[in-house]
């Protein structure tokens, strides 16, 4: 615009020049002609520098307000501390200070889908474990059916052993590594951007089935953590490359985060060979088949699983086991000499089996394994299979209960799924609320201080908790495990205990090995209560608005 009135001034003061001096050759003076280009010179002039003046006033932008998460001042602070420890939920896992959270790789999402997919994977794995090098080496092959509403042209696995916490102490440039992929028996290009596989190229329309093959090997650091060795221990955790989940926002490959859990996966069936040292005592999920092979030095297992979203291991050829069976389920605490005292904590926090499986539905599987290990995070939980991790300077809080929180993650996650990056409340809060539950303490905790909650909803992503450094970290834990157990709770004390624990067990079966969101859980909840939580949800700081999909491009 400024530019056009410019052009029409110019041409303006042109009109009035030319006029004028044709107008002196001919001595003919003043003409209308040059009185109407004087007046377009003049009025178009003092337009344009009105119309610059006004758009460069418009132009000055305010200062980038940033949202800080509120901090204490030194005098608020030692109350707080004093407060949180008084109040708060100690959650199980903990996030190093010195571990940076991985950066969020960048993927071609592709055109989204109304349903989640690939569906029914089913992973063969063959493969050897060397313990005195720490590594792993072998085969797998993944089979699966294209469900979507869309064809599929490229694949993703997340390769979760290759976070840059692990990375840090293997001082590799990958942890995991790839000699040969083929789909649909034929070599296939891939590139590994962090914990990203990605596989272009292919073409597995609507309705097709499909199948990944794969020559790989993964270094396992030393590391007091979920995937790591110490001293005789191994426990792999999220160690292989698992199939990522494409849904409305296209393929989901979001960052590694070991202050808690960033997976998202659907279940399937796993079928996986194990070979490794005979002496080995290992502790999986699944159950296994038969007895080991054995070869020399050498122990072939195999184990079987069906309705899981992942597969872990637990290994130490020092080991323990004792064996006591809750119901129709057989459970097994494996343990070193030196954890010996916490052993009948362990089996009494295994109890929660029973009470979990009345109050939200019956615990699925044959088994389950409860393994404890040296560690910093307190637990962690995959199917079938817990980790009670206990520090080495004996100073183990509440076993029991964090027993009861991992073994309470069988049903939330493991049974009914959910995005953990997207929306970790959902497994979370409601782990911490089973916790309380068994441990009897609904009715005596404290309320939550929701001063320090800040701007945390609910339902927000670990993306929204980690822009502001440690003080979001501690932000995160409180919000979502503290403040979600007690919002699970009150929801209980807003429909009573009868309505409260039906709804809950319409919610298991409505999502049994399937994913939740946030949007499902309110619609069963009310539908089967016949309330209406809008304004429940929203004093909780649970909101629809904070899951809205953006639109990915094809």
């Amino acid at each position: 615009m400024k530019l056009m009135l410019v052009i029409l001034s110019v041409l303006g003061f042109l009109i009035f020049l030319g006029w004028t001096i044709f107008a002196f050759k001919r001595k003919t003076g003043k003409t209308k002609v040059q009185m109407i280009g004087t007046g377009v010179f003049l009025l178009l002039t003092f337009g344009a520098l009105f119309s610059y003046q006004t758009n460069s006033t418009k132009e000055v932008k305010s200062p980038k307000v940033v949202k800080t998460v509120a901090q204490p001042t030194s005098e608020e602070k030692p109350k707080a501390e004093e407060q949180n420890k008084a109040n708060e939920q100690k959650p199980t896992e903990e996030q190093p200070k010195e571990e940076p959270v991985d950066k969020r790789v960048a993927i071609d999402h592709g055109p989204g889908s109304k349903l989640r997919g690939p569906a029914n994977p089913h992973y063969l794995m063959d493969v050897t474990y060397d313990s005195s090098n720490h590594v792993i080496k072998g085969s797998m092959s993944v089979d699966f059916l294209n469900n979507l509403d869309v064809d599929l042209t490229s694949l993703y696995f997340n390769v979760w052993a290759n976070a840059n916490t692990y990375l840090l102490k293997t001082k590799k440039d990958a942890n995991v590594t790839f000699d040969q992929i083929k789909v649909n028996g034929q070599p296939a290009t891939y590139s590994l951007d962090g914990t990203a596989l990605h596989i272009p190229e292919v073409s597995i329309k609507r309705k097709e089935k499909g199948k990944v093959e794969m020559n790989f090997s993964v270094t396992v650091p030393e590391a007091l953590d979920r995937f790591g060795w110490n001293k005789t221990t191994t426990s792999l955790g999220n160690w292989f490359p698992i199939l990522a989940v494409y849904d409305d926002e296209g393929w989901n490959a979001d960052p590694y985060f070991n202050g808690g859990e960033s997976f998202y996966s659907l279940t399937g069936k796993f079928d996986v060979t194990l070979t490794t040292e005979k002496e080995q005592i290992i502790a999986t999920t699944g159950t296994e088949v038969g007895v080991p092979k054995i070869n020399g030095a050498l122990a072939t297992h195999q184990y079987k699983a069906e309705n899981v979203r992942d597969f872990a291991m637990e290994m130490d050829p020092t080991y323990k086991i004792k064996q006591t069976k809750v119901g129709n389920v057989n459970v097994n605490v494996y343990y070193k000499d030196e954890h010996a005292e916490y052993v009948d904590l362990m089996e009494y926090g295994s109890k929660s089996l029973q009470l979990f499986s009345e109050k939200f539905g019956a615990y699925p599987w044959p088994e389950l394994d409860i393994c404890a290990m040296e560690g910093w995070f307190g637990g962690m939980e995959y199917p079938q299979l817990v980790m009670i991790s206990i520090p080495s300077d004996g100073k183990a809080a509440r076993i029991d209960s964090t027993t009861a929180h991992e073994i309470g993650h069988q049903w939330f996650y493991g049974i009914i799924g959910n995005n953990e990056f997207d929306e970790p409340w959902l497994d979370e809060s409601f782990a911490s609320y089973a916790a309380a539950l068994f441990d009897k303490t609904l009715d005596t905790n404290p309320p939550v201080d929701e001063t320090r909650l800040a701007d945390g909803h609910l339902t927000h992503s670990i993306d929204n908790f980690f822009e502001n450094g440690t003080e979001s970290k501690r932000n995160y834990y409180y919000t979502i495990y503290a403040y979600g157990a007690q919002t699970v709770d009150d929801l209980r004390k807003e429909l009573g205990d009868d309505q409260f624990y039906t709804s809950m067990q319409a919610y298991f079966k409505a999502m049994k090995f399937g994913v939740s969101t946030t949007a499902d859980f309110i619609r069963i909840i009310q539908e089967t209560s016949k309330h209406d939580l809008t304004k429940f949800f929203e004093a909780h700081r649970v909101y629809l608005s904070d899951q809205e999909v953006v639109e990915v491009s094809s």
